[in-house]
């Protein structure tokens, strides 16, 4: 391949998957926003508190937020993975983790410090906050929520240099190297799946840490062995191009079955709240979803990477766009959402209408206060 063509599919990769960032943020500001229709649900505070919607929705909520929870985060950790060779060979190991320490470590502090810590002050203000009888001192401030990400990955990324520094390995390209077949893929789906079980299994474990400040870790800890599996796989598909050269038929062929699966499980979630016993028959479905993950969440991915590849001239730079501000849009979302669910609540409108005016505007907010908020030179170096 000529530098060239090299430079051409340098560009045409960027694009394609911060197109693919920008949904994946979007879906995590959506599925936040779709815990506060949850009954007795909240996030960062704010909850539509007293209000009583169809059992078949409550059903219906549940389902798409734990589908979501198949891919979204798994493809930020893959796509993670994916680009810290390239950079880690090029500026060498001290000067990378310097910079990771400075990209990732102010937003926490500010994530942390500023946007979490309000999030929880202003919801107290709205007929939704859940902490409106609860004293100030008692807030849950200082506490990790979504910022978790940030954390577990320049953990990663330390997991990562240190094997570097120790192996002394360089990074080449050999796009040689076929991708993966249907065998790895299900022997890596089925371990990970009874791993993402008995990782569960320790219920009080994961309590304790949901009512602590590293509450973020007590939500999404059980699936660490998963992400870490998905970033440095990552890491090893940057030196083959596999994430470019995806068997379509293989992808199809698996979304497929992802779809099955999901719409079996979305069934299983609406029948289930319908009978009236939903909040007895949790452990069991969540236990499903945690064996259920990685089939459904390999198919959707694959299938997300070979179609944003196929149409990311479709989709266009606007999209592109928006995924570099997806990393701001993510640090700041729970305070957006915070404000747009605490207006509606003031309102008598259907959960259902709420839900989607909440949703689209929770997302639009996010992304449009970020892009503005990135014009600013100092940020745009940091986010």
């Amino acid at each position: 391949m000529t530098m060239t063509q090299l430079q051409k599919s340098a560009k045409q990769r960027v694009l394609f998957f911060d197109q693919i960032k920008a949904v994946m943020i979007a879906l995590v500001v959506l599925s936040h926003v779709t815990l506060t229709f949850f009954p007795e649900g909240s996030f960062m505070g704010i909850g539509f508190v007293g209000r009583s919607q169809p059992n078949w929705l409550t059903g219906f909520d549940l389902a798409l937020v734990e589908f979501f929870n198949t891919f979204y985060m798994c493809m930020l950790f893959l796509i993670s993975g994916y680009f810290v060779p390239r950079s880690v060979a090029k500026k060498g190991v001290s000067t990378y983790l310097r910079e990771r320490l400075i990209r990732l470590g102010v937003p926490f502090l500010v994530g942390l410090l500023l946007i979490n810590n309000l999030a929880y002050w202003l919801s107290g203000f709205f007929p939704g906050g859940v902490l409106r009888s609860v004293p100030l001192a008692s807030y849950p401030f200082n506490h990790l929520g979504v910022l978790w990400f940030l954390v577990v990955l320049f953990s990663f990324d330390l997991l990562y240099c240190g094997w570097i520094r120790l192996s002394g390995h360089q990074f080449t390209v050999d796009a040689t190297v076929p991708t993966p077949q249907l065998r790895s893929w299900l022997i890596s789906a089925v371990v990970l799946a009874v791993i993402e079980v008995l990782m569960t299994m320790p219920s009080d474990f994961w309590s304790i840490l949901l009512n602590s400040p590293l509450d973020g870790l007590g939500a999404q800890g059980s699936h660490v062995f998963t992400y870490a599996f998905l970033f440095f796989l990552g890491c090893k598909a940057a030196a083959h191009q596999w994430l470019e050269r995806l068997d379509a038929h293989l992808v199809v062929r698996w979304f497929r079955l992802s779809v099955f699966l999901s719409l079996l499980l979305l069934g299983i979630c609406v029948a289930v709240a319908v009978t009236g016993n939903f909040k007895q028959q949790l452990p069991g479905i969540f236990v499903l979803f945690d064996f259920m993950n990685t089939f459904i969440g390999w198919g959707v991915m694959g299938y997300l990477l070979l179609w944003f590849q196929r149409h990311e001239q479709a989709c266009g730079q606007w999209l592109a766009t928006a995924g570099v501000d997806s990393f701001l849009v993510y640090i700041t979302h729970p305070l957006i959402i915070v404000l747009v669910i605490g207006l509606m609540s003031f309102f008598a409108s259907p959960n259902l209408l709420s839900w989607i005016v909440g949703g689209a505007a929770s997302v639009l907010v996010s992304f449009g206060l970020s892009h503005q908020l990135r014009r600013i030179p100092a940020i745009s170096r940091l986010v």
